[in-house]
């Protein structure tokens, strides 16, 4: 029995119904974000209850990472990176866009979607916005159980929760995102 044509093309068009499987979800929710123009992260320490850092994204590479306390930020566009401590000004002569660019690099999507076994974990609201969860463990750099909640209506991540040991302590950190392909985030070279 073949399902009538206005059953297939709903089932194309509505995220989550054309579900291929958790792992397809995964790959399918991190390829939007990488598509995304802008975004806000915040990172918080969730055994501690601790904001760590906000970071705001323009594409292709503009970050502006504020420390939770809000006594350090950093600025990077391209391959220059500036750091504000304390109102001082500071450009690095580092090649930083090679090391954040790893974690909006398609070849790494493409490598932990081959590898990964996703399990779906339910669903659950995040700020109020209907989320399907789904649970991985990655092993570079470090061991990580991790969790994404994956909006329903945006198809895009809207956290993600990370469990592992960095440097001998165990830790739990959730990243929450917002404001995707907002207009209104800019991210400039400090003056």
């Amino acid at each position: 029995m073949s399902l009538p044509p206005i059953f297939l093309a709903l089932a194309l068009l509505l995220p989550g119904l054309a579900s291929a499987g958790p792992r397809e979800d995964v790959h399918a929710a991190y390829t939007r974000f990488l598509a995304a123009r802008t975004f806000c992260a915040t990172v918080t320490d969730v055994k501690k209850g601790q904001q760590l850092s906000t970071l705001e994204f323009v594409a292709p590479d503009r970050y502006h990472i504020s420390s939770g306390n809000d006594d350090m930020e950093q600025i990077i566009i391209g391959d220059e990176a500036y750091t504000r401590i304390n109102d001082r000004l500071m450009k690095l002569p580092v090649p930083v866009s090679r090391i954040v660019g790893q974690y909006r690099n398609r070849e790494t999507l493409d490598e932990l979607a081959r590898d990964l076994e996703v399990t779906a974990l339910g669903e659950e609201d995040v700020d109020g916005e209907a989320a399907r969860i789904y649970g991985y463990t990655v092993t570079r750099p470090a061991k990580a159980d991790v969790k994404v909640w994956i909006g329903n209506a945006s198809g895009l991540p809207l956290q993600i929760e990370s469990q592992g040991r960095f440097m001998g302590v165990k830790s739990t950190t959730r990243v929450r995102y917002s404001h995707y392909d907002d207009p209104d985030i800019t991210v400039d070279t400090p003056g």
